[in-house]
């Protein structure tokens, strides 16, 4: 008997793990399949959606995505899932030749995950335990002559670069998705309220339509930008959906908010007596965290920080201030020298973007928050 093992996070599955699937079955005549999703997979960041959820979606992909005598042949196999640990694909591979006696391994995987064979756990007792189905992409070559004695078998055809971080950044942004999950699977996405989908409606239910909208834009502008500075785009997203989530308080309200809350706003008492619209920010990194459960300390900081600023700025912290001054609903003057000086880098468009915030507020005879100095100093620092 011959047994094909998929492992991958499936973080979500999508139309290109179910034809690399379909091809490795007709390619193993009689072959079994045993999918095998990770409860955190050692090369990549923790998955963004639960185990149980990714098993869930994946029966769903199986169900919809492989014919009739196609599924009878593969099973979920949630032995990574119970451990509730990470487990390298040796050890995986250890239970199933328990479990199965005398079997044939095949492991199923794409041609950038085999060519990284080298990174992997006891690369060599993984190459000598199976035989590796590689499905080709179109801008991939499978080594000539694997590492570690590896048997690699190229599977006919080529396979659409479809990758599950794409569609969550999609998903997130509200991009369709409809060519690169089956239905099955995108109608659980969302009744779960999956990859963003669950804080997009809460803010879409929280805020006003224009402020929506200027959400949406920032976090397109902020994954699009951080892709180009090589900062990652999903986290830059949720960094631009959630910045302004404290506008769900009302301006009136803000500063009895961040009072009785305790939040720590530089020269609190004169930004809530001047402007207390300054205090939104702050707001919106205190609902991140604890109505939005946002753990991660750069996107908090980002949000907290994309008004004010702060003396000490990260490059996750500048890129969102350069996100939200820039993003392509806005139309006042200047804007256009702050996209240009972000074509020329990320710390020009920052110090553009904090040189524009200056000169507004001073053409515009507004109040000038004491911290602006510590940003601009900031800024100059980074040129």
């Amino acid at each position: 008997m011959s047994l094909i093992v998929f492992g991958g996070s499936f973080d979500p599955p999508h139309r290109g793990h179910l034809r690399l699937l379909r091809a490795a079955l007709r390619a193993v005549e009689g072959s079994r399949a045993a999918v095998v999703p990770a409860f955190r997979s050692p090369l990549k960041a923790s998955c963004r959606a639960s185990v149980e959820d990714r098993l869930a979606l994946l029966r769903a992909a199986l169900d919809e995505g492989l014919p009739g005598k196609l599924r009878e042949r593969v099973s979920t196999e949630a032995f990574e899932a119970r451990r509730g640990q990470m487990t390298y694909t040796y050890e995986t591979l250890r239970f199933l030749k328990r479990r199965h006696p005398g079997v044939e391994l095949h492991f199923l995987a794409g041609s950038d995950a085999a060519a990284d064979l080298a990174r992997w756990k006891n690369p060599r007792e993984v190459a000598g335990a199976v035989s590796f189905l590689v499905g080709k992409r179109p801008d991939s070559r499978i080594p000539g002559r694997p590492p570690f004695g590896a048997r690699f078998l190229a599977l006919p055809g080529s396979f659409p670069k479809i990758s599950s971080t794409k569609i969550r950044l999609r998903l997130m942004l509200e991009r369709p998705v409809k060519r690169l999950l089956p239905r099955s699977v995108l109608a659980l996405v969302k009744a779960r309220g999956l990859y963003g989908l669950e804080i997009l409606r809460r803010l879409e239910s929280e805020l006003k339509p224009g402020r929506y909208a200027h959400t949406l834009a920032v976090a397109r502008h902020a994954a699009a930008l951080a892709k180009r500075f090589g900062i990652d785009p999903e986290r830059a997203a949720l960094a631009g959906l959630l910045h302004d989530c404290g506008r769900a308080v009302e301006a009136g309200r803000m500063a009895a908010f961040a009072r009785r809350k305790g939040l720590r706003v530089p020269a609190f008492e004169e930004t809530a007596a001047r402007q207390p619209m300054l205090l939104h920010a702050h707001i919106s990194e205190f609902r991140a965290r604890t109505i939005y459960g946002v753990s991660d300390f750069e996107i908090l900081s980002a949000v907290r920080k994309h008004t004010l600023g702060d003396a000490v700025m990260s490059a996750f912290d500048r890129l969102l201030y350069a996100a939200d001054a820039s993003s392509p609903d806005r139309a006042y003057a200047g804007v256009g020298r702050i996209r240009d000086a972000l074509r020329e880098g990320l710390d020009e468009g920052f110090a553009e973007s904090v040189r524009s915030k200056i000169a507004g507020i001073i053409e515009g005879g507004r109040w000038l928050h004491p911290s602006t100095a510590a940003v601009w100093d900031a800024a100059l620092e980074h040129l």
